[in-house]
């Protein structure tokens, strides 16, 4: 009776069948008392873990994108600044263009007042020295006329004042 009952129209013998089913359930047992809380705190381990290197991965990606905002301000204003330095620097560079360009048209006005008054003193030196000769050629010539010598003082007096009136004639 028991060779019947132990087999099922389908061939499944029952005593295998429970005794399968039996250690079965213990292995499922000892799978959920002791395999399963491990496995299931190591999966959330690594999950946390992975979690946190996304996390932190988004935290670099965020700080590296507010670096670059900040890197680029900072070359912005350092451009800035390099432009008004260039701006000051451009203004001051005008400025002493200016300045020497004024000292040179100074003394260039200078070096041309010297020469016109030292042009103006050898016009005049010119001129004394030509009186001068003249003096002295009009007394010989009249030395010559008269044929005797004259007072050479008083004829130079009187060259000088005829020269002196002769040129305030032609001015």
């Amino acid at each position: 009776m028991f060779a019947v009952i132990a087999d099922l129209p389908l061939g499944i013998n029952v005593y295998n069948f429970v005794a399968q089913v039996i250690v079965f359930l213990i292995v499922l047992i000892v799978l959920a008392r002791w395999v399963f809380p491990v496995l299931t705190k190591t999966l959330d381990q690594r999950a946390a873990v992975i979690r946190e290197g996304v996390e932190n991965a988004q935290k670099a990606q965020h700080e590296l994108a507010e670096s670059e905002k900040r890197v680029q301000a900072i070359l912005n204003e350092a451009r800035q600044e390099a432009q008004a330095n260039i701006a000051r620097a451009t203004q001051a560079a005008e400025h002493v263009r200016e300045e020497i360009e004024q000292e040179a048209n100074a003394r260039a006005r200078d070096i041309i007042t010297q020469a016109e008054k030292r042009i103006q003193q050898e016009i005049a030196q010119a001129r004394d020295q030509l009186r001068q000769e003249v003096a002295d050629l009009a007394i010989q010539a009249a030395e010559h006329v008269i044929g005797s010598s004259l007072d050479t003082a008083t004829g130079r007096r009187l060259v000088d004042e005829f020269v002196a009136q002769s040129r305030d004639h032609q001015c």
